[in-house]
């Protein structure tokens, strides 16, 4: 076994520890064909049963040797009682490094720092799909549209399935068509599954099936730049997203012309959903020229961007008359 599958097997370890009762040893022994090896150990059960101090042993033990015999089991196991998920409720932080690292690494699509968002739609959408997610970069929002994030030398579905992993939102373009589609119906799937928040565009069809319960956003007869401002307004409106995409946003506000960075946080501020707090600290990071500043000067003065605190003096305790 490599590093990570010893990682993995450390987590099944701390599940069944937790979790298994008798019945899921036999599962598990059923599942790896390896249920031999739990019915032969001399220990594991009754330790289990008794609550004996060497069950913790036991455990260790058994699924030490039957993964050393064939670690491709190790993910069966993991799928079949949804152990990442019960890791990253426990611990997230462990969880990323454990089931996210080689993922995320193989993930150079998305922009880095920005809101990862995945588009799903049909492929007949892709020139506006397209201009969304240009208009959607300059939010610093990062859109993976599938026909030109994938390179084409790479395995569609491995990519896809990726950006479907390391996603933070989701957007569904839905439309006629949409739910007939294989891909785009297991894509909302998946983010379900996730329990990703998935932005739903309604475009002559309104969503449906567990999905139905988000808030969609009508698009019929709208331009993508128009879309592309919703769909921000609505991420800033969810205290989840808000301060990450603000992060983003002033990363992306630095690669703006002068013109387009000031209009568009005019339209930021004009939505009020941002503090003065908020728009302060997003004015002090995106490297405002000095036309910029002057040009946004009213705004500046309001949220008291840029104003340099004066620290008092405070003289020496024997300087302190009585």
């Amino acid at each position: 076994m490599d590093t990570l599958e010893r990682k993995k097997v450390t987590v099944i370890t701390k599940y069944a520890l937790e979790s298994f009762s008798e019945g899921d040893w036999y599962t598990l022994g059923q599942i790896t064909g390896k249920l031999k090896v739990i019915n032969d150990h001399p220990r594991l059960l009754r330790s289990m049963g008794f609550g004996d101090d060497d069950y913790e042993y036991c455990v260790a033990e058994v699924l030490d040797t039957i993964f050393a015999q064939d670690s491709s089991l190790i993910s069966n196991v993991i799928d079949h009682f949804d152990i990442d998920l019960w890791y990253q409720q426990k611990d997230l932080e462990k969880y990323r490094r454990v089931f996210l690292d080689s993922t995320i690494s193989s993930a150079d699509f998305w922009t880095d720092g920005y809101l990862k968002l995945f588009v799903s739609h049909l492929s007949s959408n892709k020139v506006r799909m397209s201009a969304m997610k240009a208009s959607l970069a300059k939010w610093g929002i990062s859109a993976f549209i599938a026909h030109e994030d994938i390179e084409p030398s790479r395995k569609w579905m491995d990519e896809v399935e990726t950006g479907l992993e390391t996603m933070e939102v989701m957007v569904a373009v839905v439309e006629p068509g949409f739910r007939d589609s294989e891909w785009c119906d297991q894509e909302v799937g998946f983010a379900l599954g996730r329990k990703i928040d998935i932005i739903p565009l309604r475009a002559g069809l309104d969503p449906y099936g567990f999905f139905g319960k988000f808030q969609g956003i009508q698009i019929k007869g709208k331009y993508p730049e128009d879309v592309s401002n919703e769909i921000t307004q609505l991420l800033l409106k969810k205290p989840k997203h808000r301060s990450r995409l603000l992060q983003s946003m002033s990363k992306a506000f630095t690669m703006l012309q002068s013109e387009q960075k000031i209009k568009m946080i005019e339209v930021l501020d004009s939505w009020s959903v941002t503090t003065d707090e908020q728009i302060k600290v997003l004015l002090e990071a995106s490297s405002l020229s000095e036309y910029e500043r002057h040009q946004l000067k009213n705004l500046i003065a309001r949220v008291e961007a840029f104003k340099v605190t004066v620290q008092t003096e405070v003289p020496p305790d024997d300087d302190i008359p009585f």
